[in-house]
């Protein structure tokens, strides 16, 4: 009984049914009680039952403060340093009062419209009606039927 020899028949792909026929006539005769291929199924679902345990078991690891300043670090993005470049003079324009004046309206007109100011004051009616078809208990009884 070889090892070898079941993990190449495993990762063989058949091609068609006489292949797949001679393949498992191999496989009985090398492992006519199923033994190995038994402890071959259980050690894998044992092994990954195991990874699971120990991904589990780590994840309180994830949620603490050093974890995420070190993960913050290693992801962080180096920013690159940029050099000023110098405008040409004859580029430059002036602004005028008015188109300063302008821009300045625009910006507080634009400011003063994104709050809309509202009454604060909330009311609540109870209304209580507790007759409804649907609570009422008589409905759900059964009527016996006569004699």
């Amino acid at each position: 009984m070889n090892i070898a020899v079941f993990l190449t028949l495993a990762a063989q792909i058949p091609v068609s049914a006489a292949q797949v026929a001679d393949d498992v006539d191999v496989f009985v005769q090398n492992d006519p009680y199923g033994g190995i291929m038994a402890l071959l199924g259980m050690g894998i679902v044992f092994i990954a039952l195991f990874l699971l345990y120990i991904i589990f078991s780590n994840t309180p690891v994830l949620f603490t403060f050093s974890f995420r300043q070190k993960l913050k670090n290693a992801l962080k993005f180096r920013k690159k340093e940029v050099t000023p470049v110098a405008i040409p003079a004859e580029n430059l324009q002036e602004l005028s009062g008015e188109v300063n004046a302008a821009i300045a309206v625009a910006i507080h007109l634009y400011r003063s419209e994104l709050h809309d100011f509202e009454d604060t004051v909330l009311t609540i009616k109870k209304v209580s009606k507790t007759y409804s078809p649907w609570s009422s208990k008589i409905y759900g009884l059964r009527n016996p039927l006569p004699n």
